[in-house]
């Protein structure tokens, strides 16, 4: 395969997981701010942390601390100059799409066709055109529609095993970036920690993620923050859990060494983080600080999509590398 044909497939399907995924940063926020205040404590500003948590800061600077709603929807929704907004990332994945077409089967095409005429259609009617509520589940069914196609039309080769490549580096990213929320959602009121509010808020999480089933099944316990942070960053069987995307990582990459028969950098690395992954507890987790952790993971992971690039001929964009692949908020 050529190396111009592997990128295009790998950010076609970082750009589309990345769509849903920022919808679920969003839908956080969302679900996060409709919660009552307290009268004595300062309220959060949900929108400026899940600006922040997308690598924001850079952007608005001192300002994003009084980022609005509308501040924060029109930057990762609408704003085609953000690469890693909503509706860029379904163009940015049709135009390259388009540019490997004959590398995807009719049901990828359509799928990746049909986003970017929905999207197109959402930015012209902007921000007043569709209810957020709406919106979130409009880029959430798309992304599922094109990962359905890919999964269910695609031959198991090396232009398959990129593209899962992508999907699961961006979601490792994306749970990170998630759970970073929470943290600066905390950092105005320490004292909600263990309240009312502090639960529904890491409820609110485990619903951005589509897991409250998952985690009600597998823990069998109310929810807490240990639990939500251990659930979403340690279990080896959500799909959206760090743990298993790094695992699954490590498998697209072997198989791609498989099938050229040699190995590379990217291999070594991402089984060496995988291990680390793999012995940490909660406990360490928490005695490192989560925020601190989240941040190692998403530098490892950006070094990973990194040395991907340099071993199969290309590299992750410019723009990617100031927007998406750095690290959290500080």
């Amino acid at each position: 395969m050529l190396s111009r044909v592997a990128e295009s497939l790998f950010w076609i399907a970082r750009y589309i997981e990345r769509a849903e995924n920022v919808a679920r940063l969003i839908d956080a926020a969302r679900r996060m701010s409709a919660l009552p205040r307290d009268g004595g404590t300062m309220p959060s500003n949900e929108w400026a942390s899940v600006l922040i948590a997308a690598g924001g800061r850079d952007v608005f600077g001192d300002a994003v601390e009084r980022a609005t709603l509308g501040t924060a929807v029109d930057h990762l929704v609408y704003d085609l100059n953000n690469p890693s907004s909503v509706l860029s990332c379904f163009n940015h994945a049709r135009e390259n799409g388009r540019a490997v077409r004959f590398a995807l089967t009719q049901e990828c095409w359509e799928a990746l066709n049909s986003a970017w005429t929905d999207a197109r259609a959402h930015s012209q009617r902007g921000r007043q055109g569709t209810p957020l509520a709406d919106l979130v589940d409009w880029a959430k069914q798309a992304s599922a529609t094109f990962r359905g196609a890919m999964n269910g039309t695609m031959l198991r080769g090396d232009g398959y095993e990129f593209l899962q490549m992508g999907v699961s580096i961006e979601r490792t990213d994306s749970t990170a970036r998630l759970l970073d929320v929470k943290y600066h959602v905390l950092l105005p009121s320490v004292s909600d920690v263990g309240s009312g509010k502090d639960h529904y808020q890491w409820l609110s999480l485990l619903q951005a993620a589509a897991a409250q089933r998952a985690y009600a099944f597998v823990t069998r316990s109310d929810i807490s923050a240990r639990g939500v942070a251990e659930f979403l960053i340690l279990n080896p069987l959500f799909p959206r859990a760090i743990n298993f995307n790094v695992t699954r990582t490590e498998q697209a990459v072997r198989n791609l060494a498989d099938f050229y028969g040699q190995s590379t950098d990217c291999q070594s690395r991402v089984s060496a983080f995988s291990n680390w992954l793999s012995a940490q507890t909660i406990d360490d987790i928490f005695a490192h600080g989560l925020h601190e952790f989240l941040t190692d993971v998403v530098k490892g992971n950006a070094e990973i999509a990194g040395l991907l690039g340099s071993a199969y001929g290309f590299a992750p964009l410019v723009d990617e590398t100031a927007t998406q692949e750095q690290t959290l908020g500080q």
